[in-house]
Order: C-alpha cells, then structure tokens, then sequence
C-alpha cells in the first residue's frame, strides 16, 4: 500500500490518521493470570507503517508483600520483538490491589516500553503476537487479573 500522498492540513496528518482511524491490535485475557503465555496472537498488519507504543493494562495488580510478582509483555512481528524496553507491571509491597496501566507515567511499579526503531516496522499482513512473562516465587495473596495488551500503529510516511 502506498503512503498517503500530500498536501496535508498539517505536517502531523499521519499521526493524525494513526491516532484516528488506524485502530489499534487489542488482546484482552480473561480472569487470572497464573502462568506465562508465549507466541500467542493479537492480530495481523492490516497496513503498511510501524508500531508506535505497546502498553499493558490489568483490572487487579496483584498482591504479594513478601516476594516478587510482576508482569512482563513482550510484542513480536513476525516472531522478533519490536521492543527495546518491555512494559512491565509489579506489585509494590504495602499497596493493595488495583488497575494499573503502562500508558500512564509517574504510577509506582510500572515500566513503560520503549519501541525498537530498527524493529517496529510492519509490512501488510505481517503477524503480531504477544508473550506475557509472570514473574512470582510463591502464590500471592491476591493474584494479578484481567490482562490487557495494546499495540499502537502510525501509517508510513
């Protein structure tokens, strides 16, 4: 597919139409998360550009004060990840339960991806998929529930 050809109202119409139109990939998983899921699949490219951000949502953060849980996503095209940072979700010890999200900074326990850019390009058709990494030494208090992954695009320039 060709890019969108100008002019444009603005020099960010791209992103515009990204953000607008270019409907993100979504995987949700329902109930809770016990175990680490690998190679399993969001969707395909309906479009040619890159992925743009990759974040992660869960309706419970688990609780565990005495050992690590976390949650780690990772996004493959292809079968390569797209990644340099991957997002992350860990309890902090002392706080309860609750929805946490990587699209939002400044929240305690969360760290946020950080795209690849030489690996966040995709092709019309080319497979997306999604590993999540559970990270526990024991069975916590309260497990963690309701994962979300979403993965952003941008059209090619």
């Amino acid at each position: 597919m060709k890019p969108l050809q100008g002019p444009f109202a603005s020099v960010s119409f791209n992103r515009q139409v990204a953000a607008n139109v270019i409907t993100p990939l979504t995987v949700s998983v329902s109930g809770e998360i016990t175990t680490n899921v690998a190679g399993s699949p969001i969707g395909a490219a309906r479009t040619g550009g890159r992925i743009s951000d990759v974040w992660i949502s869960v309706a419970a953060s688990g609780k565990d004060d005495t050992n690590t849980l976390s949650l780690t996503t990772d996004v493959l095209i292809n079968g390569t990840t797209c990644l340099s940072t991957a997002p992350v979700i860990a309890h902090v010890s002392g706080e309860a339960s609750q929805q946490k999200t990587t699209k939002v900074t400044g929240d305690t326990g969360v760290t946020q991806a950080v795209m690849n850019a030489s690996a966040n390009t995709v092709a019309p058709g080319d497979v997306i998929t999604y590993d999540l990494t559970l990270t526990r030494t024991a069975s916590p208090t309260t497990e963690m529930s309701h994962p979300v992954v979403v993965v952003e695009f941008e059209p090619a320039k």
